[in-house]
């Protein structure tokens, strides 16, 4: 019985580190963004100021981007564009969403028509003050690999 409860405890441990990876993984860099695999990214807002590039298929038709935040503590704000694939021609530009004090939420919408099928980058950045957590989803034209 010892030896079957230490490994559903090593099999819990190993869940557990993996998914802790899986947070780790976004990419700060725009050449080569984190690929999107569901309609829903997660993530903290810590007050750093951090950027990141998340990449999925979007298109022809509409598609419409809700981001979610929740403040823990202070002013909780996430900044977010929508770039080509190029990563620098803009789509939408110069979005927020920002909860304005402890324990509030907000929520932003946008949304664009794409003309054809392609690649876009999605650019997140963390507000430099409060903590918190975002919640973006996509909508209608969108394709995950």
């Amino acid at each position: 019985m010892k030896r079957s409860g230490s490994r559903i405890l090593g099999l819990l441990l190993f869940i557990a580190v993996a998914m802790s990876g899986s947070v780790a993984a976004q990419s700060s860099d725009r050449d080569y963004p984190t690929q999107v695999k569901s309609a829903e990214i997660n993530g903290a807002l810590d007050g750093s100021g951090s950027e990141y590039f998340y990449s999925f298929t979007a298109g022809p038709g509409d598609l419409t981007i809700t981001v979610d935040v929740k403040s823990s503590t202070g002013q909780a704000l996430l900044n977010y564009e929508l770039l080509a694939n190029n990563a620098a021609t803009v789509i939408i530009c110069c979005e927020y969403a920002q909860a304005d004090g402890d324990g509030l939420s907000a929520r932003a919408v946008k949304s664009v028509k794409l003309a054809k099928r392609q690649t876009v980058i999605l650019h997140v950045t963390i507000g430099k003050t409060g903590t918190g957590s975002y919640r973006v989803r996509l909508a209608g034209a969108v394709a995950f690999e």
